[in-house]
């Protein structure tokens, strides 16, 4: 009983360190600059524009950015900062006993499309500084359409919900989908 109960304050805490950080304080956001409105109108995945505008205004990284190469090196990290955190709880899931076959499936999965994800987004950083844009747009794309659909895929073929890396998941889109699509238009 005791481990139970310390298993459930041990999820709740990792569960409250990564929604707490992912939400932006509503109360400290400046008003958004044109160019977040800029890269979070039309993007090739269905992003609530209001949210991705909340989300990006709430990285002082991204606020201060001043033009596109800027603002997607800005992004890029947000984004690497967010993944870290999500495989952060998916690996303190990963080591506490008692999880169902299919459960520990998903985190494996979900740990892996992580791991794969921060490469790809660590790739994409180092190329935009490089101006090789083609490269990060590569590197950008691979981790929404391959990495984060593998955790997503082994989530609903198991039936397996849990809202923290669900989440975790949709932001790891949004930062992936607005940061390639910002590098895309460096390209032409």
């Amino acid at each position: 009983m005791a481990c139970l109960v310390v298993s459930i304050g041990i999820t709740f805490l990792a569960w409250a360190i990564v929604i707490s950080s992912s939400v932006p304080k509503v109360a400290s956001i400046a008003p958004a600059s044109s160019l977040i409105k800029d890269v979070c109108v039309g993007r090739e995945l269905p992003i609530d524009f209001n949210l991705c505008v909340e989300i990006l205004n709430s990285e002082p990284r991204v606020v201060s950015a001043s033009d596109l190469t800027s603002i997607a090196i800005a992004i890029t990290e947000a984004g690497l900062s967010k993944a870290k955190k999500t495989q952060w709880y998916v690996r303190k899931l990963q080591k506490q006993p008692g999880r169902t076959p299919d459960y520990g499936y998903v985190l494996q999965q979900c740990n892996a499309a992580y791991e794969l994800y921060l490469v790809h987004f660590r790739n994409a950083l180092d190329t935009v500084k490089y101006e090789d844009y083609l490269s990060a747009a590569y590197n950008l794309k691979a981790g929404y359409t391959d990495d984060i659909n593998q955790c997503r895929n082994a989530q609903s073929s198991r039936k397996v919900k849990d809202a923290v890396i669900s989440k975790g998941n949709e932001l790891m889109l949004m930062f992936a989908d607005v940061a390639f699509q910002t590098v895309d238009r460096l390209i032409t």
